[in-house]
């Protein structure tokens, strides 16, 4: 338990804090405030550990706010950038179910020993970007040299609160780095005036405290030595005069917190407000009245609020933050449990293995699986996953060491190291005074949009509808209406599509013709973002080591890599495709490709045009689904007191659009309950319709004029060779991942799901990783060797 330092102990006298209202201006600010700006994160589950050049990342990645799935962006952005800070590469990604997946190949001819991941939202964009994800990826060439230590050692001084006062007992904590950003072990005096005022040593990672009340006019400054021995000498932060400094224990039934002010001080630092929130929401709230005491306590039992990062912020009565601090409260309410095992474990040489995974419960569950070669992906057991990661290190600025261990560890030595890392790592997340900017010029659409204006535009008094022509690259094409106001502007959202498209624009007016007319769009996606580069440390002591000293299964990997980036294979036979994934094939993608759905072939049905409306087919089709006025031009659909919503050949249409469409021309049908809506944000559920001319109509644009329309990042399927139908691969497999999967869906009507998959040549010893969310915002991390 971390305990209050005898110091502050002794200064307790005429304790007075009285518990009311919250002052109304304090919580507009701060409740303002965190409604406006809440702050996104990711979590990105990567394949393994690390790379060669050429190769090919597969990754997952999850977006929470607060403890909580994220619902703030459509849009997710990655990219790689070298240590100079230069963009290599960019890909795009639709975000369902708070999650976003794809794949990026690493450049093959880089030198350099890591290359940084950056990964964002458009919300992340309009919040603090401090805060944008940033993943160092080691990376093995052959033109690298082994990497070298560097030197040099600093040692950062921290007073709790962010505030130094006069006379004022307070708790500082210090944090000493190499110049890796890797923690060491220091011990040290404090001086004044070269007399020694205290001692200090660090506890863990390089991580420490002491307390002290400085004394006005005095400087202080540390001198300590490194393991070496060498002696150092790093000056103190200087005290202010006046002000107000806070400090939090943790105790048996919560937190303990005590509000100081210096002997004089300015008039408004003296009636206090003491604003307590977590994940956007205020738990505590409190009026500190020092006007006649220069102290005040109290105590917030946490045993109800969710595990996460606790902040607690000290308003004057000019409602201007004067002190902060941040807490970790562990209430071991944030995992859930997928069970695991190997039905068929086989390392022989292309041996097959199967894997059974089911959930205990009935929530559903969004799931990613890694199994890699564990003699080059070792285990680290302490390293930063899903938990750590959304819980911890991604609400923090700085590196953090090692993080799991603070939720594998439930000792109280464990709680007071976490302390000192809140202690090192969290002042002033928050610019309360302006909040963090934001950029009009940052779009907020669903998925992707058509929106632009046409110029030369004529005076028409009423909008025009015209038609937008959009064919893809796997020749399927959806006519789409698009309404053009009297200005001549345009806009339509919720498309999904992959790889480059072509527009057309078909006007319903014939006076009207495209090829005299400027059209000018955009497709929503933000192009570049400027913002500053960081250069981050290693997550661990890691060393690049020279490719002539790797291990002889490694190299041959990196030299395969070199001539050929993937395996090629010869199928010599295969196994009969069944008509339900012909289909499959021939008109879904992306999200909309397999998933757990109602699937109809609604062309093959005679008795479908006998029907005077689709909806009108759909009544008493699906239990629970309700249509309401299936033969007007405005009909309704609602599942579970939700709408449903409509896609037409995979992009999001209104009601209405589906209503236009002839009977004969409606040809399958994809329907998704409300358990499985929230992939698309509908929990109402969707129903995904198919044309027969989406079915490869080929739309006649030669005399039209088209426009090129980029999509999402195409994404590639993990190759995993099924050597139980004849594949025979040209050269030896080496796959240093053997599985990936990144979309397992778990849920009350299939909570078990077995995946198989084959050995390569030399690997003996595999390791499993499981990573999640549940609609509950529970988190799971499973990582094993077998």
């Amino acid at each position: 338990m971390n305990r209050l330092p005898v110091i502050l102990i002794c200064f307790i006298a005429n304790l007075l804090c009285t518990k009311v209202c919250l002052s109304q201006t304090v919580a507009a600010k701060v409740s303002t405030f965190l409604q406006q700006n809440p702050q996104e994160k990711i979590y990105i589950h990567y394949d393994k550990n690390s790379y060669v050049t050429g190769d090919t990342v597969w990754f997952k990645a999850y977006l929470f706010s607060g403890s909580q799935r994220s619902h703030a962006g459509k849009n997710f952005y990655l990219e790689l950038v070298n240590e100079q800070g230069k963009l290599l590469k960019r890909l795009t990604a639709p975000i369902f179910e708070s999650t976003a997946s794809g794949n990026i190949i690493l450049p093959a001819d880089t030198s350099a020993n890591t290359i940084y991941c950056r990964a964002y939202t458009e919300a992340m964009l309009k919040s603090d970007s401090s805060f944008i994800y940033n993943k160092m990826l080691p990376v093995i060439n052959l033109k690298q040299r082994a990497g070298q230590t560097q030197s040099g050692q600093t040692i950062s001084f921290l007073p709790e609160g962010g505030n130094w006062i006069d006379n004022v007992p307070a708790l500082v904590a210090f944090k000493a780095t190499n110049a890796d950003g890797l923690p060491f072990n220091v011990n040290g005096v404090i001086k004044s005036d070269d007399k020694i005022v205290t001692e200090f040593a660090t506890t863990h990672d390089g991580m420490g405290f002491f307390t002290l009340s400085p004394q006005p006019k005095q400087i202080y400054k540390a001198v300590w030595k490194d393991a070496t021995g060498q002696e150092h000498t790093t000056p103190l932060p200087l005290a202010e005069p006046i002000g107000v400094s806070i400090h939090i224990a943790n105790i048996s039934t919560g937190k303990k917190f005590y509000v100081f002010r210096s002997g004089t001080t300015e008039e408004p630092d003296k009636v206090l407000t003491l604003v307590v929130h977590a994940n956007g929401t205020i738990f505590y709230q409190a009026e500190l009245n020092l006007s006649t005491t220069t102290m005040a306590s109290g105590t917030i039992p946490v045993k109800d609020l969710p595990t996460g990062i606790l902040y607690f912020t000290v308003f004057n009565k000019n409602t201007q933050p004067v002190a902060e601090r941040i807490s970790f409260i562990n209430n071991h309410d944030y995992t859930f449990d997928v069970a695991h095992s190997f039905a068929t474990l086989n390392k022989n040489k292309r041996g097959l293995n199967e894997i059974r995974l089911a959930i205990t419960d009935t929530i559903r569950s969004n799931l990613s699986l890694s199994i890699t070669d564990a003699e080059i992906d070792p285990h680290s057991a302490d390293k930063d996953n899903i938990i750590s990661h959304l819980l911890l290190t991604g609400d923090l600025r700085g590196k953090i060491v090692n993080p799991y261990y603070y939720f594998t560890n439930n000792t109280e030595i464990a709680t007071g190291n976490l302390d000192l890392v809140m202690l090192t790592h969290g002042w002033r997340k928050f610019n309360w005074e302006n909040g963090p900017a934001k950029s009009d010029t940052i779009p907020s659409y669903a998925f992707l949009s058509i929106k632009g204006n046409i110029g030369k535009w004529p005076s028409f008094k009423t909008d025009v509808y015209a038609s937008a022509v959009l064919q893809l690259t796997d020749t399927n094409t959806v006519v789409l209406p698009m309404l053009i106001n009297k200005e001549g502007y345009f806009f339509r959202d919720g498309l999904i599509y992959y790889g480059d498209a072509k527009l057309y624009f078909k006007f319903d007016n014939k006076s009207l013709n495209v090829n005299n007319l400027k059209i000018n769009f955009r497709d929503g996606l933000v192009k570049t973002y400027p913002y500053p580069f960081l250069q981050l440390t290693p997550d661990t002591v890691s060393k690049i080591t020279a490719p002539a000293t790797l291990p002889a299964r490694l190299q041959d990997y990196l030299f395969q890599l070199k001539n050929t980036r993937e395996l090629k294979e010869v199928q010599i036979k295969s196994t009969k495709v069944t008509d339900e994934k012909k289909l499959e094939k021939t008109y879904t993608s992306g999200v909309f490709k397999d998933g757990i759905s109602t699937n109809i072939k609604v062309g093959d049905d005679p008795r479908f045009l006998n029907y005077s409306s689709f909806f009108q087919y759909l009544q008493g089709k699906v239990p629970g689904l309700i249509i309401r006025d299936p033969l007007s031009q405005s009909p309704s659909a609602i599942w579970r007191n939700d709408p449903v919503y409509f896609f037409l050949n995979g992009f999001q249409v209104k009601v209405s659009d589906i209503r236009e469409i002839a009977m004969f021309d409606f040809d399958y049908l994809k329907i998704y309950d409300p358990s499985m809506g929230g992939t698309f944000g509908a929990p109402g559920g969707v129903i995904s319709v198919y044309t027969k001319r989406g079915k490869g109509f080929m739309f006649d644009g030669k005399s039209n004029k088209m426009f090129t329309m980029p999509g999402y990042t195409p994404v590639k399927e993990f190759f995993s060779p099924d050597y139980a139908t004849g594949v025979v691969l040209s050269k030896p497999d080496l796959r240093t991942t053997l599985f990936w999967d990144p979309n397992i869906i778990l849920n009350k009507n299939h909570p078990e799901q077995t995946v198989k998959f084959y050995n390569n040549d030399v690997t003996k010893k595999m390791k499993l990783i499981i990573e999640g969310i549940n609609f509950d915002g529970k988190l799971v991390h499973i990582e094993k060797i077998f």
